[in-house]
């Protein structure tokens, strides 16, 4: 049995959640083995559908001298439909003042409006008024995925500029939960496709071009103990759940 501390949630490098729950995993060896999967394929199915989130979030100044400031954050977002909704992590607009998001494509970013937030569940829905070239994303069931599995994260890793990042994993396991300041997570997803900071609420997709997941944490070494390529997602069936509670 092997602890590890979550370390900070994705939403960005500059302004991140200080929680640091911890959670218990276990670790099996194994040796896949069979034909790659085609990574290529699978962006050209799902990029159009994945956009990049940028906020601003107004800060007081405490002291004597008072005063705001102003900080920004950076994650990622799933077109759902073409009418301009976007899911993505509750903690990727938390407290934001102002929402963008830039789609596949296209160098101008477009104003989003928050439509609903989930904290206890770390979900989020915007929409943009402008839905020129929005694509829907292919959503697969989490409920087919198996450990040892093949995927791909996507996502505005870094808030690197020139367009988003690809990685490519496994699903390491599944049914996994950890406790943050906010909320309980539980049936998530583990894999060891690259995650970083930004990479929340971008899609973890599988071998058919599908979202299977959101990716919302990755863990990270703390004193003694050592992480690694540990990340989390949440169920795509898990997020449709909530998304129908948040719609109604």
């Amino acid at each position: 049995m092997l602890a590890g501390s979550i370390g900070g949630w994705l939403a960005s490098s500059e302004h991140s959640g200080s929680s640091t729950p911890t959670v218990a995993v276990d670790r099996t060896s194994m040796q896949i083995s069979g034909k790659g999967l085609d990574v290529g394929e699978v962006l050209a199915k799902v990029e159009p559908s994945v956009v990049s989130v940028e906020t601003q979030i107004t800060e007081s100044n405490q002291g004597p001298f008072g005063g705001s400031g102003t900080a920004t954050g950076a994650g990622t977002g799933i077109v759902l439909d073409t009418d301009g909704t976007i899911l993505t992590n509750a903690h990727v607009i938390e407290d934001a003042t102002s929402i963008e998001v830039t789609v596949p494509g296209s160098g101008s970013p477009r104003a989003a409006t928050l439509i609903a937030s989930d904290t206890a569940n770390d979900l989020a829905l915007l929409r943009v008024s402008n839905t020129a070239g929005l694509v829907a994303a292919p959503l697969g069931s989490s409920a087919d995925l198996q450990v040892g599995d093949d995927v791909v994260a996507i996502g505005n890793a870094l808030a690197l500029e020139g367009g988003l990042t690809v990685t490519e994993g496994i699903v390491s396991a599944t049914g996994r939960s950890l406790q943050t300041d906010t909320s309980s997570l539980h049936g998530l997803i583990q894999t060891d496709a690259a995650i970083s900071s930004g990479n929340s609420g971008g899609p973890l997709v599988n071998a058919k071009g599908q979202v299977v997941g959101i990716n919302t944490a990755v863990a990270t070494s703390s004193g003694s103990v050592s992480a690694s390529n540990i990340g989390f997602a949440i169920s795509i069936d898990q997020a449709e759940k909530v998304i129908s509670a948040m719609r109604r």
